[in-house]
């Protein structure tokens, strides 16, 4: 056992430092900052949190030269300062606000930062796993999560018969059930809701109030779902490449990645001419491969809108998202796709800067509206 123990900036996450540091304006370089530290954290872990910050969108970069670079927040990244959750969980939490799908993106956001709310009974595995069934999305983990909590929630007062019946986790969807209602209270604690609005005039969350509210009309719009954990989880996406019917590979990147076998989608072998691009939650590795299990298909408008620099290629007829995603159509609709994404752009940084949600509701509804048909198209 050793006999101190390894200070907090080598152990800990430090996304939310570097926010802490530029909202109090202690220094417009995290890097310079974080040395002064008696113990600094690793040079690549500031690097790597600051990119992460910067893929999310929640910081700028001033400055080409490392002496001189420096960083700022964004209208996102002052708001996701005073979330006290991961970055990227409090982006999908956000989008959920603003494109009104509040109800599945809380349950998508509480699974990802909770436990499995499945249960694994080794004794019974095939009655478990054939139970566990019944809540499956056919492609995609996140509204499988979903189904899960729906059904427990309608269970009501008989939740843990429900639990053991279907071999789930009742202390895990409890666990889910509390982190949706704090995410809830920190998305009206910064106005991106209306309390009264998701809640009613009761102290707590009545969920026939929070799922008929305006805040959660296009929850059943699983393009836009999809999108906004998109979004959020951007830029972890896979290309999958469909060789033969029955054999296929995901590329992030030049990195093959595999489907872990907990996911809906391992088991398929054949994918539609439309599932060629590949949300996930996180990866992990083994020193045979490196696999995802919290997976679901996206739209490739999703990609164009909210993902990195968009370059139209005219004469391939191919748009190309952050140097490395090819996505084949005319050069017309690419060129249409850009003029939208930089109105998009300017839309969310104002609709972001406000803090009342009343207002965020009369901002260019139809702008929302057109971002939605364009994913659904």
């Amino acid at each position: 056992m050793k006999a101190t123990n390894e200070p907090e900036l080598r152990r800990v996450p430090l996304e939310e430092i570097c926010m802490s540091i530029l909202a109090s304006g202690f220094a417009k370089s995290c890097m310079d900052f974080l040395n002064q530290a008696p113990q600094p954290p690793p040079k690549e872990s500031v690097q790597a949190a600051v990119d992460v910050l910067y893929d999310v969108g929640a910081i700028g970069r001033i400055g080409a030269d490392d002496a001189e670079k420096s960083e700022y927040l964004t209208p996102l990244g002052i708001h996701l300062s005073k979330l006290p959750v991961d970055v990227k969980l409090g982006k999908i939490l956000i989008f959920g606000a603003l494109f009104q799908c509040i109800d599945p993106i809380l349950t998508v956001a509480a699974s990802l930062s909770s436990k499995s709310p499945f249960s694994a009974f080794i004794g019974d595995a095939a009655v478990a796993k054939a139970k566990q069934r019944i809540f499956t999305d056919s492609d995609s983990d996140f509204m499988t999560y979903c189904n899960v909590w729906d059904a427990y929630e309608a269970a009501g007062s008989a939740s843990r018969r429900f639990c053991q019946e279907n071999f789930l986790n009742h202390a895990a969807l409890r666990e889910i059930g509390d982190a949706r209602r704090q995410f809830l209270d920190l998305l009206c604690g910064i106005g991106f809701l209306d309390r009264n609005t998701v809640i009613g005039n009761g102290s707590r969350v009545a969920q026939k109030t929070l799922k008929s509210c305006r805040f959660n009309q296009h929850a059943k719009r699983m393009e836009v779902v999809h999108a906004v954990i998109c979004a959020g989880l951007y830029p972890n996406i896979l290309r999958l490449e469909q060789s033969s019917s029955t054999n296929y590979s995901m590329w992030h990147k030049n990195e093959r990645i595999y489907f872990h076998k907990a996911s809906v989608n391992a088991t398929k072998k054949n994918f539609s001419s439309t599932e060629n691009w590949v949300v996930f939650h996180e990866k992990f590795g083994t020193p045979n491969r490196t696999s995802v299990s919290t997976t679901a298909f996206v739209h490739p408008f999703a990609l164009l809108l909210f993902g990195g620099t968009v370059l139209v290629k005219h004469t391939e007829r191919t748009v190309i998202v952050d140097n490395w995603m090819n996505i084949g159509m005319s050069a017309q609709t690419g060129v249409m796709l850009r003029e939208v994404r930089k109105r998009v752009d300017l839309f969310l940084q104002r609709i972001i800067k406000c803090v009342d949600s009343n207002e965020i509701g009369q901002l260019d509804s139809s702008m929302i509206g057109g971002i939605i048909k364009i994913l659904e198209s």
